[in-house]
């Protein structure tokens, strides 16, 4: 995304993992959004479902996404809503491992909240070192779920949470990013996958294809003395971006991408949105 901030990697089974400040994702495009009422630490979800393709409302879907990019950066068709990630005009000279040009990809915020909830994308992304495809959860308050599928780590993908304590001024990097394999075939990320993050007051439960891959308690968010559990109503937000404009960055999403053989339009497609309220 072009907000990419801060950057750092760790290694858990031999596999680069984010280490990643929320920044990257576009928190500050939250602001101009009506802010979710919070009433409270029970749930907030109206369940909601979406297919895209050729038949979708235009009218339903400007309803209930908001484009962060321009009109050109995405289009919605018989194959889904494909976010591009396009070449940047101009010479891209690489310097170490980030490129001189970084593309900007296009973005997605729906337009309601949801907190505690089952939320799943159907999607596939471009199976291109330095590419990143992410489905997220975001709230104002830097609470994230995420899911992200790097292109130059293909039969892998990837969850994290980030919840700062009211006493940090940035989240723990890090400590709850996991790596997580596909259990059925076809095991890429260039292949559509059902992706779920199941977020109860409890837990957050990471599936793929209907198989359960990770949990996390919230009680296992206990760090330094404060709990780092996502707890504030949450927008969907979904995207493709170039990772090559930061070493760290650039390093974990095995970049930076290089133009001379990547195609100079990628997507990363999204089939489906579904919003369900079992809490």
């Amino acid at each position: 995304m072009a907000s990419i901030k801060t950057f750092l990697f760790l290694t858990l089974a031999g596999v680069a993992v984010a280490v990643t400040t929320p920044a990257r994702w576009h928190l500050r495009d939250l602001q101009h959004l009506p802010r979710a009422h919070d009433s409270g630490s029970g749930s907030h979800c109206t369940p909601f479902a979406m297919t895209f393709d050729s038949s979708t409302s235009a009218s339903a879907f400007k309803r209930d996404f908001d484009p962060l990019s321009p009109p050109g950066s995405y289009s919605l068709d018989s194959d889904g809503l494909k976010l591009f990630l396009d070449k940047p005009d101009g010479k891209i000279a690489r310097k170490g491992h980030t490129n001189t040009r970084v593309a900007d990809g296009a973005t997605f915020n729906s337009t309601f909240t949801v907190r505690y909830a089952k939320v799943t994308y159907a999607l596939s992304g471009p199976a291109v070192p330095g590419v990143v495809t992410a489905a997220i959860l975001l709230a104002p308050e830097r609470d994230e779920i995420d899911m992200e599928l790097l292109g130059g780590d293909a039969s892998h993908w990837q969850t994290n949470v980030f919840a700062p304590a009211p006493s940090e001024d940035q989240p723990l990097y890090g400590a709850f990013s996991s790596v997580q394999n596909y259990p059925h075939s076809p095991k890429s990320v260039a292949s559509t996958h059902s992706y779920e993050i199941d977020w109860s007051p409890d837990r957050i439960v990471w599936s793929v294809d209907g198989s359960q891959v990770r949990t996390l308690l919230k009680a296992d968010t206990m760090k330094n003395g404060a709990l780092h559990y996502p707890s504030h109503p949450s927008r969907l937000q979904f995207g493709i971006w170039d990772a090559s404009d930061q070493e760290g960055t650039s390093e974990w999403a095995h970049g930076p991408i290089d133009w001379d053989t990547a195609p100079k339009r990628m997507a990363a497609v999204f089939t489906s949105v579904q919003v369900e309220c079992p809490y």
